[in-house]
């Protein structure tokens, strides 16, 4: 699958040293970090206007609102209307207080809100490229999560799900692991449909049509010269042609797909060194070691409701890990899904030179 890089800008301008942010726990719709690998970073409290009390702290502009700039350590929040950006060698897990959990991939960025003021205070996220999987107790509070890229918005019920944004074409991938998702297509006229276990939807957005090119004055059109009576017709030949609908293809998950699920959201496990864990504060401490646990215990539960028989083998193993949980997960659909076509094998040098791409046109440093 060959990717094509998204336009977005993201323009961080690099102030001065990096300020640590106050730790608090509160809100049942805020997001822990708990691991990460390489370079992370938290963009947060965005507002309109830059205020001069705090033009000594990095900041970024994004689509008309700053954020302050933070390189993401073990314990950060990702809170209400907050970025986190993975680079190219970046991963990063969050965990919520019930044990939700998403596992980010290199080369991402999304955003996380919700409308605290209304009823449907549900969590939604907008993936503005990369990869991200998500483990989501049914039931929970995110229960309704809602997912959006380029082409299409996913509410997720309670499931194991990956998607993965490709760039400015607005190719969106989704692959489920359990559970199921509903994807609809980002037009008016589509209907959505059920993504199952065992399945992927690729979702192209419409294409942009090119209008007819001017004609100069004096020529007539071939269609007025072939078909006089409809070039008559104001009506018929002034009418724009409408957008085509976005093309979902819903297929077997195949053993390709589950290596890309597998190589971007495994994450191994690193216990944090002494000096690590004495810089953090204890109840940050204590926290990410509980959101751990929470995790281990709600992906379980979630096991064992889609899939009895995998559940029954990591109890008699005494698996107690949310990665090789995952990875069990993963293995047991390997099994029996098919090989991809030829034309679904993208070389590494093309995903490796086309996540760079990404990265760079999202995000620019500026010195």
């Amino acid at each position: 699958m060959h990717r094509r890089i998204a336009s977005t800008r993201l323009v961080a301008i690099a102030l001065f040293s990096i300020s640590i942010p106050s730790i608090s726990f509160a809100g049942a719709q805020v997001g822990t970090l708990t691991q990460i690998e390489g370079e992370v970073v938290v963009f947060s409290n965005p507002s309109k206007s830059l205020q001069a009390e705090s033009d000594s702290r990095p900041h970024a502009l994004f689509e008309g609102e700053y954020y302050f700039y933070n390189k993401a350590k073990i314990g950060d929040r990702v809170e209400q209307g907050n970025i986190l950006r993975t680079a190219l060698q970046g991963k990063a897990r969050v965990v919520f207080d019930n044990g939700d959990q998403f596992n980010v991939g290199p080369g991402t960025s999304y955003r996380v809100f919700w409308n605290k003021d209304s009823k449907d205070a549900n969590t939604k996220v907008k993936l503005m490229y990369g990869k991200l999987r998500g483990i989501i107790e049914k039931g929970g509070p995110r229960s309704r999560l809602q997912v959006r890229t380029k082409a299409a918005t996913m509410g997720v019920r309670g499931t194991d799900f990956y998607i993965a944004d490709n760039g400015v074409d607005g190719e969106t991938e989704i692959s489920i692991m359990r559970g199921s998702v509903e994807v609809k297509a980002d037009t008016p006229a589509a209907k959505p449909i059920e993504v199952k276990s065992g399945y992927s939807a690729t979702i192209v957005p419409p294409k942009p049509v090119e209008k007819p090119a001017a004609q100069p004055a004096g020529v007539q059109p071939v269609s007025a010269a072939v078909t006089p009576s409809v070039a008559a017709a104001p009506s018929v030949a002034a009418a724009a042609p409408a957008p085509l609908a976005p093309a979902v293809e819903l297929r077997r998950t195949t053993q390709e797909d589950l290596l890309g699920v597998q190589k971007a959201s495994y994450m191994k496990k690193a216990e944090l060194t002494p000096a690590a864990a004495e810089a953090l504060p204890k109840e940050v401490l204590l926290k990410v070691k509980d959101l751990e646990v929470k995790a281990v215990e709600t992906t379980l539960n979630d096991v064992k409701t889609h899939d009895p028989k995998l559940y029954a083998q990591l109890q008699e193993q005494k698996v107690q890990d949310t990665e090789q949980i995952n990875t069990r997960a993963v293995e047991v659909l390997f099994k029996e899904a098919p090989k991809a076509p030829p034309r679904r094998k993208p070389s590494p040098s093309d995903l490796e030179d086309l996540e760079r791409g990404a990265y760079e046109k999202y995000f620019r440093i500026l010195e």
